[in-house]
């Protein structure tokens, strides 16, 4: 149920977040895209940005270390899929196509970071097409969920990356449908009336940009270079 529940917010935020970045691409901010296809809640702060300590720095640089070795062999697309990741959502400019954990759960929960959080085990894998590489895809980052409660900046509190770093995001009211496409302006009984699953508040999501560099930044919610 927990792995379900996580692939539904992945297909919700995945969604919401194509709609943001393929309006920007005709020129619209991305919340004129969001209330042309959905009225929905979308929680993303840019609260004033806390100073960040070399302690920070040098942990987070650690952690996206040990994301990158630990995501070595999914350069090769085949060995993702080997190990449950599947394409879901389509290819996007800016954020390529999303290959979400939907087999296996290998996330600890032991630690003071908790609520399913692992950097080694990220929830989504981020390719762009690239006949050069194995199976015609490259990898370009990873993407993490996480279980928390809204801080007073309207970020998750105590996440794993420093707010001054990282900026999450969340979505809510979201009804995805049996295709897996997401309508918004549904309550809980009129999702479940049209075969829909209801999400009420989805879970944190977070790009870390690894294995392409993002001129936004590492952590951007876009890469400008994916095509």
């Amino acid at each position: 149920m927990i792995l379900m529940n996580r692939v539904y917010t992945a297909v919700s935020v995945i969604f919401c977040l194509c709609l943001a970045c393929a309006a920007q691409g005709q020129g619209q901010p991305a919340s004129h895209a969001m209330n042309m296809h959905m009225e929905t809640s979308h929680e993303h702060s840019m609260a004033a940005t806390a100073p960040v300590t070399f302690a920070e720095l040098e942990t987070t640089a650690a952690q996206l270390e040990k994301a990158r070795r630990a995501t070595e062999k999914y350069r090769n697309v085949q060995m993702a899929e080997a190990d449950g990741y599947k394409a879901i959502g389509p290819d996007v400019p800016g954020m390529g196509i999303h290959y979400v954990q939907v087999q296996h759960d290998h996330r600890s929960n032991s630690g003071p970071q908790a609520a399913g959080f692992n950097v080694e085990h990220p929830d989504i894998l981020l390719y762009e097409k690239d006949a050069a590489s194995p199976g015609g895809y490259s990898l370009v980052g990873v993407s993490y969920l996480l279980n928390a409660e809204a801080d007073s900046d309207g970020q998750p509190k105590n996440p794993p990356f420093p707010k001054s770093l990282a900026s999450w995001h969340r979505h809510s009211d979201l009804c995805v449908l049996p295709d897996r496409s997401v309508k918004g302006q549904l309550n809980a009984e009129q999702c479940k009336a049209v075969g829909g699953r209801f999400t009420e508040l989805t879970q944190w999501m977070v790009h870390a940009w690894i294995w392409k560099d993002s001129p936004a930044g590492v952590f951007s919610p876009t890469n400008p270079t994916v095509q």
